[in-house]
């Protein structure tokens, strides 16, 4: 043990302080170096516990095998997901070009108005492309990237619903103490149902704030209805925020293209989705989530966005949740 002396104070260090210290660093390196396999496991968490309601309603109810259930589950994911891509991106993306034109951005204004989906199109587009090697293995190895995460992703959500009843027991490799184990079932099993329960709300709010904002202009006449809808019911994952930067595009583009007036009713008109959801949707949805506060989201939010781009920002909400439900579980109980 060393001692350094400092005025007339004795500072001790002992060794397994030293040790500890160096160990925490280490700790710390070694998870910022894998740190794509730790949001990939948390994004897996995330599919695991969104999928499990339906999962065990297919095994305890209808008596199918568990992996079946999970089967099942995926193609229902996968197929929901095809459907909407399949129904949304051709419409949109010709709304969107024509967005463009309307706004009158220069640099884009030729290119998009010479713009067709064509064989000789797609032909003379891949030529080009194909002249610079580097670019097309740039692409294809991106591509080739991004399938094997998907495949991998849904492989880990796989093992942990199949595993999800005995997670718990995995403390058994640290500690022999059962108390252990049935504190992690505890925590394990709060995650779940907040962060279930938030994801299911959170998909159903901007399903809910979609449709209803694109019934809404749909109704009224209001051009480039389907972006501007999708628009809104994406940014309803920032609350209170999110519908208020939704709203600046509708009535940017109303006014350019009806006028002041007009503008002013699609803005009275988000003012009274924004109503419904916060006194109607909300609170109706949100009921069984992990609720968390408004001012809090934004931060985290935010805070997410700095830290880690897009991905940061989609998972700074499930990444507070389990926070917080850590510190609830183990932290304060011993404070």
């Amino acid at each position: 043990m060393k001692k350094y002396l400092y005025s007339d104070h004795a500072v001790s260090i002992s060794p397994l302080t030293i040790i500890f210290a160096v160990l925490f660093l280490l700790s710390l390196f070694v998870l910022y170096q894998v740190r794509s396999v730790i949001i990939l496991l948390i994004l897996a968490f995330i599919i695991m516990v969104a999928l499990n309601p339906m999962v065990r309603f297919l095994t305890k109810k209808l008596r199918f095998p568990k992996g079946v259930s999970i089967f099942l589950s995926y193609l229902t994911l996968i197929g929901w997901i095809s459907l909407i891509v399949g129904l949304l991106v051709p419409p949109l993306a010709k709304e969107i070009f024509q967005l463009i034109n309307l706004i009158d951005l220069p640099v884009f204004q030729e290119e998009i108005r010479n713009f067709t989906f064509t064989l000789q199109e797609i032909s003379t587009v891949i030529k080009n492309f194909s002249g610079s090697f580097n670019t097309v293995f740039a692409i294809v190895n991106g591509t080739f990237t991004g399938v094997i995460t998907v495949f991998t992703l849904l492989i880990m959500s796989f093992y942990l619903m199949m595993e999800r009843h005995v997670l718990h027991k995995k403390v058994y490799w640290f500690t022999s103490k059962a108390e252990y184990a049935e504190k992690i079932k505890d925590f394990i099993s709060s995650i779940e149902e907040q962060l279930g329960g938030w994801v299911r709300a959170q998909l159903i709010l901007m399903f809910s704030i979609f449709a209803i904002t694109y019934i809404s202009l749909s109704l009224i006449s209001i051009p480039y209805a389907l972006p501007l809808a999708l628009l809104a019911g994406l940014l309803e994952i920032i609350p209170n925020l999110g519908p208020t930067i939704a709203m600046v595009p509708a009535v940017f583009v109303t006014y350019l293209t009806f006028g002041p007036v007009m503008a002013g009713i699609v803005f009275l008109l988000y003012i009274i989705i924004q109503q419904i959801e916060n006194n109607v949707l909300v609170p109706r949805v949100m009921q069984t989530s992990a609720n968390v506060n408004p001012l809090v989201a934004i931060t985290v939010i935010l805070g997410g966005f700095q830290l880690g781009g897009i991905i940061g920002a989609l998972l700074s909400i499930p990444m507070y949740i389990i926070a917080r439900t850590f510190y609830s579980s183990f932290i304060r109980i011993t404070i």
